[in-house]
C-alpha cells in the first residue's frame, strides 16, 4: 500500500539540502585538521613526491575527517584507530584478483557495519575506515601495498600529534554531551512550564549518561554532573507534578511553579552556554531569588514551596559543577586500561551476539550493506567502461543507511553536492596553473573547507570533497576535467544502486512500530511496577535501578520517535500507522507523567509502608502486558484482573493511615486517576474501541 510518505520523504530531502547550521563549526579543530594536510603536503614536496606520497596525504585527510566527524571525538585517540585499522584495509583492499577482492568486500562490509552499531563514536570511524578500504587501489599506485599501508597510518599520525596542539579538545565532546543533557533539560523544564502533560526527556538525555558512563577517565566535576542529571530531572518533575495537582482555582501558586520551571530552563542553559565556551556565565542567583520571593504567593506566605526549594538547590549544585568543569582544574578520575577494555569488549560482545540473527534489524542491515556493496564493486570491476569506478562501491558504502529516509536523502545530497563540486572546481582547474604549488594549494584550500562544513552543511560538505578530489587527481597527473565527470557518473550510480537494493531488501520501519512501541511499553510496565512497588514498600527501593529503567524508557521512547519520523516518510503502510503511534505515545506519556509525579513525591527518608497497593498494582502490571500484545499484533491475555475494583479497594485503603504517609496518600489518590485514565486512552486507541 502506497502511501503519503512519498510527499514526506520528498520534504525531508528538501529539508537536508538546505539544511544549514552554522553554530554547529569547530574552527579551531578544523584548522588543525588543515594543518595536518599542510604537514603532509610539504613532507611529499621536500622528498620530491615518492610514490607513497597520495597514501600520506589521504592519511592526513581521512585522519582529519574522523576528527571533525559530529559523533567521534575530537582526541588523538580517533585518527590513531583509523591509522591502525586503516593500514590493515589497505593490504585487504589492495588484493588484484577481482573475485577475492568481492569476496573480502562482503565480509569486510557485514563485519564493519555490524560492529558500528556499538556506538556512534565506533560507527562514525567505521565509515571513514570504509573510505580507506575503497581507495586502496588509488593509494597504492607506483608504491607496495605495506608500504601504501605505513603510509596511511602516518598520515593519520600527523593528525593525531595536532591534537595536542593548543587549544586543547580533550574533554570536548564529553562537554558537548553533558551540555546537550543540560539543554534537553531545560527545553523540558520551559514545555512543563506551559504544558504540565509535555513529553519525556529526548535522546540528549540518553546519549549524555550513556557516552559519559562509558569513559575511562574524566575529570571529576564532569563525572559528578553526569550523576546530578538525575536529580535535576527528579527535581523538574517534583515541581511540575505539584503545578499539576493545583486546583483551577490556585492560579497564583501554578504560576510560581511555572516562573520556577521557567528559572530552570534559563539556569540550565547558562551553565550549558558556559561549559561550552569555557567561559564563566554565571547566572545572577540574587536577582533571580528575588524575583521568586516577589511573587504574590512567596511574599504572602512568606516561604518558598519546598518542590521549588529543592529544585534551587540541585541548580545551586550544578552551577558549582560548572565552574569547576570551566577552570579545568579537577582531579581526573579513572578506570583501570585493562579493567576498563576488558569490560567495553565484554559489553560489545554480548551485544553482537543478542543482536546476530536473520530478524535483528542491525544485523539485516549489516547484511544488506554487504550485498549492495559486493554489488557496487562487481559493477566497478567488471562493468565499468573508465578508470574510476572505484567511486561506485565507495559510495554506495557511504550513502546506504539502517533506514529508508536516510538512505534517500543521503544519496541525494551526495549526488547533488558531488555534482556541483565537481563543477565548480572542474571550472577552476581551467584556469588554475597545472604546476604542483598551485595545485597542492587547491586542495588544502578545499580540504579546510570541507573540515569547516562537515557540521554544517552535508551540501557543502560534498561539494568541497568534490572539489577537493578533482585537485588531489590533478596532482597524480590524470586527466582531470574527464576524472571529475566519471566521478560525477559513478557517485550517481553508487547512490542510485543503494536506494535500489534498499528496496528491494527493505527494513521498513513503518513495519516496526508495532514492535517498537511494545517494547516502550514494557519497559514503561518496569518502571510503573517499581514506582508502586516503592510506594507499598519503600525500604526496598533501589535508587540505581530506578535509574536503569528511567534510561531504558528514555531510549525505547527515542527508539519509537525516530522509527515514527522514518515511517512518516515510507511509500507503503502497515497494521500501524506513524498517527496511530504519536496518539498512543501521547497517552503512555500521560500516564508516565502520573507515576513520576508519585515516585517524585516520595523522598529518601520515607520509610513507611502503604497497605492496598499490591494488588492495584498487579491489576496495573496486568493492564501494561495488554497493551504490549496488542501493540504487536498480538492475542492480547485474558483480563485476569478487576482494576475498577482494583481502584476502588485502593482508595478505601489511602483514606485511612499515619500521618508521616498523608502527603504520599493524596498523591496517590491525585494521580491514580489520571494514570488509569490515560491508559484507557491508549487501549481504546490501540484496540479500536475496547476497553480494559
Amino acid at each position: 500500500m502506497v502511501k503519503a510518505g512519498i510527499r514526506t520523504s520528498g520534504r525531508q530531502v528538501w529539508d537536508n539540502i538546505k539544511l544549514w547550521t552554522p553554530s554547529e563549526v569547530t574552527p579551531f579543530l578544523a584548522a588543525k585538521c588543515g594543518a595536518g594536510i599542510v604537514v603532509a603536503m610539504a613532507v611529499t614536496l621536500v622528498l620530491g613526491t615518492p610514490p607513497w606520497s597520495t597514501a600520506l596525504v589521504i592519511g592526513a585527510w581521512l585522519g582529519g575527517v574522523g576528527l571533525v566527524t559530529p559523533t567521534a571525538r575530537s582526541t588523538a585517540s580517533t585518527p590513531l584507530l583509523i591509522g591502525a585499522v586503516g593500514s590493515l584495509v589497505v593490504m585487504i583492499g589492495a588484493i588484484t584478483d577481482p573475485v577475492t577482492l568481492i569476496a573480502a568486500s562482503a565480509v569486510f562490509a557485514v563485519a564493519m557495519t555490524y560492529i558500528g552499531t556499538l556506538g556512534p563514536n565506533i560507527g562514525a570511524t567505521s565509515i571513514t575506515i570504509g573510505v580507506v578500504f575503497f581507495l586502496a587501489d588509488q593509494v597504492t599506485v607506483g608504491t607496495t601495498p605495506y608500504t601504501a599501508a605505513l603510509a596511511v597510518a602516518a598520515g593519520c599520525a600527523i593528525q593525531a600529534l595536532l591534537t595536542f596542539l593548543p587549544p586543547y579538545q580533550r574533554w570536548v565532546t564529553d562537554r558537548a554531551h553533558l551540555a546537550g543533557a543540560w539543554r534537553a533539560l531545560a527545553d523540558e523544564a520551559e514545555e512543563l512550564s506551559r504544558n504540565p502533560d509535555a513529553p519525556l526527556t529526548q535522546a540528549a538525555v540518553v546519549t549524555a549518561t550513556d557516552q559519559l558512563e562509558h569513559r575511562r577517565a574524566l575529570p571529576e566535576s564532569i563525572q559528578a554532573a553526569r550523576n546530578q542529571i538525575y536529580e535535576i530531572v527528579g527535581a523538574i518533575n517534583r515541581v511540575s507534578a505539584a503545578r499539576r495537582r493545583l486546583k483551577a482555582s490556585e492560579s497564583d501558586m501554578a504560576e510560581l511553579y511555572g516562573d520556577a520551571l521557567k528559572l530552570a530552563a534559563q539556569v540550565l542553559r547558562t551553565y550549558a552556554t558556559a561549559i561550552t565556551a569555557r567561559k564563566s556565565v554565571s547566572p545572577n542567583w540574587d536577582e533571580l531569588l528575588r524575583k521568586l520571593g516577589e511573587h504574590p504567593v512567596a511574599t504572602a506566605t512568606g516561604t518558598i514551596p519546598p518542590e521549588i526549594g529543592g529544585l534551587l538547590r540541585v541548580l545551586h549544585d550544578a552551577d558549582g559543577y560548572a565552574a569547576r568543569i570551566i577552570s579545568g582544574d579537577d582531579e581526573i578520575v579513572s578506570t583501570a586500561a585493562v579493567a576498563h577494555v576488558r569490560d567495553q569488549v565484554r559489553e560489545g560482545f554480548h551485544k553482537l551476539r543478542k543482536g546476530m540473527h536473520l530478524s535483528s534489524p542491525t544485523f539485516h542491515h549489516a547484511l544488506r550493506h554487504g550485498l549492495v556493496v559486493v554489488s557496487a564493486q562487481a559493477i566497478a570491476l567488471f562493468l565499468w567502461p573508465g578508470t574510476h569506478g572505484y567511486w561506485i562501491p565507495l559510495t554506495a558504502w557511504v550513502v546506504l543507511q539502517a533506514d529508508y529516509a536516510g538512505t534517500l536523502t543521503r544519496g541525494t545530497s551526495r549526488a547533488l553536492g558531488t555534482a556541483a563540486g565537481v563543477a565548480v572546481a572542474s571550472g577552476l582547474a581551467i584556469v588554475v596553473p597545472h604546476t604542483t604549488v598551485a595545485v597542492s594549494v587547491m586542495v588544502m584550500f578545499w580540504a579546510m573547507v570541507a573540515y569547516l562544513s562537515r557540521p554544517v552543511s552535508m551540501m557543502l560538505w560534498n561539494a568541497a570533497v568534490g572539489a577537493y578530489t578533482v585537485f588531489q587527481i590533478d596532482l597524480t597527473g590524470v586527466d582531470v576535467e574527464a576524472a571529475a565527470w566519471e566521478r560525477v557518473s559513478a557517485t550517481l550510480v553508487g547512490a542510485g544502486l543503494a536506494l535500489l537494493l534498499y528496496l528491494v531488501t527493505p527494513t521498513w520501519q513503518t513495519k516496526r512500530l508495532g514492535d517498537l512501541l511494545g517494547d516502550l511499553i514494557d519497559s514503561y510496565r518496569d518502571y510503573a511496577r517499581m514506582v508502586l512497588d516503592r510506594q507499598a514498600h519503600p525500604s526496598d527501593y533501589d535508587g540505581r535501578l530506578m535509574n536503569d529503567l528511567v534510561d531504558a524508557v528514555r531510549q525505547n521512547r527515542q527508539n519509537v520517535r525516530v522509527a515514527t519520523e522514518q515511517a512518516a516518510a515510507e511509500p507503503v503502510g502497515g497494521r500501524l500507522e506513524s498517527t496511530d503511534v504519536v496518539g498512543v505515545e501521547d497517552a503512555l506519556n500521560r500516564a508516565a507523567r502520573a507515576l513520576i509525579a508519585i515516585n517524585g513525591d516520595t523522598e529518601r527518608t520515607d520509610t513507611a509502608d502503604i497497605p492496598g497497593i499490591d494488588d492495584f498494582a498487579a491489576s496495573i502490571d496486568g493492564v501494561y502486558m495488554r497493551l504490549s500484545a496488542l501493540a504487536r499484533g498480538e492475542r492480547p491475555p485474558s483480563n485476569g484482573y478487576d482494576l475498577e475494583g482494583a481502584v476502588a479497594n485502593l482508595n478505601q485503603s489511602l483514606s485511612e493511615g499515619p500521618s508521616a504517609t498523608a502527603g504520599r496518600r493524596n498523591v496517590l489518590r491525585w494521580e491514580v486517576e489520571n494514570l488509569v485514565e490515560a491508559l484507557e486512552d491508549a487501549a481504546v486507541l490501540l484496540s479500536s474501541g475496547s476497553q480494559l
